[in-house]
């Protein structure tokens, strides 16, 4: 039939890290940080460029600027 191998994908949502590979795998392939940043003026801010939102290290980049939550640990 068919000689591929076939591995499943792994996702592991920390309370800190989220982390996503392969079974099998020495080590993931992505971890980022799980954080979730929403722009405290929703639609304001995208008039001006900007995102309604921002996942993990573009979140981190604008703390201070937009509301920060930890959706993951509510």
């Amino acid at each position: 039939m068919c000689d591929e191998e076939v591995a499943a994908f792994v996702g592991d949502n920390g309370s800190n890290m989220c982390k996503t590979g392969f079974a099998g795998n020495d080590a993931p392939l992505a971890v980022i940080p799980s954080i979730f940043e929403r722009s405290r003026h929703q639609g304001v801010m995208v008039s001006m460029g900007q995102k309604n939102s921002y996942v993990g290290d573009g979140a981190q980049s604008k703390r201070g600027t937009i509301t920060h939550d930890t959706t993951l640990q509510k």
